[in-house]
């Protein structure tokens, strides 16, 4: 099966909510930064409880798709998000709440 990317409009906020960050073997919650989570079969952060339901990581910048392929291999049913779009995505999101008054 091959992989492309769809554009299609979202919550940042509830991405946010809901993500993980995946390295090869590992991930972290971004919410309680617990790190070293075992990603097969990862459904929720066993310290905060946080439910997954995107993956994201660094690897994957520039487009790069093996992490992609090895995390939904890991991780049925996550859909996985571009480690570049979610960083402007957030970033932009940040800056925008650093000028409101």
């Amino acid at each position: 099966m091959e992989h492309v990317r769809i554009w299609h409009e979202v919550d940042i906020a509830e991405i946010k909510e809901h993500i993980v960050m995946v390295d090869d073997k590992y991930a972290h919650c971004p919410n309680c930064k617990k790190i070293g989570l075992e990603i097969k079969g990862l459904k929720k952060c066993p310290s905060c409880e946080r439910e997954f339901k995107y993956a994201t990581s660094k690897e994957a910048a520039g487009g790069k798709t093996d992490i992609v392929a090895r995390t939904l291999k890991k991780i049925p049913g996550i859909i996985f998000i571009d480690y570049d779009d979610y960083q402007h995505a957030t970033g932009k999101q940040k800056a925008a709440s650093l000028f409101k008054v």
